[in-house]
């Protein structure tokens, strides 16, 4: 059962990405602010800014995440968000599973995955080699 709502967002970030340890794993946390735009009047304005704040869980993605990004970059997240309610404000989180760059307003380096290298665990695979396809 997911405890969120899927969900795909883009915007600037509001600072630098930060790095933390949770329960001796390695995570990346991000503050993504999404401005939507609405039509009022027959005009175009910018309607109040909502800001997530995006834990990246994968130590592979969070390490990508540090070393790549910074405050007022252009990037994307995609996973499961969340709300909480304090003190008559609300508390948007995600824990995404795949943070990007929009290619049209940044500049990227891909970085291919090493063999047994950080990231997620490789499968094995039936045939008697490895897979980073996910088993099903």
């Amino acid at each position: 059962m997911l405890n969120g709502i899927p969900s795909l967002i883009i915007g600037n970030l509001a600072r630098d990405p930060e790095f933390q340890t949770v329960n001796g794993k390695q995570i990346a946390r991000i503050s993504i602010g999404v401005t939507p735009r609405v039509k009022k009047g027959g005009n175009w304005q910018d309607a109040p800014t909502l800001w997530y704040r995006v834990t990246i869980w994968d130590t592979y993605l969070a390490e990508h995440v540090l070393n790549s990004l910074h405050k007022g970059d252009r990037a994307g997240a995609y996973g499961l968000v969340t709300s909480d309610e304090y003190q008559g404000k609300t508390s948007m989180n995600m824990s995404a599973d795949v943070v990007f760059v929009p290619l049209d307003r940044n500049d990227v380096t891909i970085i291919p995955r090493q063999q047994g290298g950080v990231g997620r665990p490789r499968q094995s695979d039936p045939w008697g080699g490895t897979s980073d396809d996910p088993s099903f």
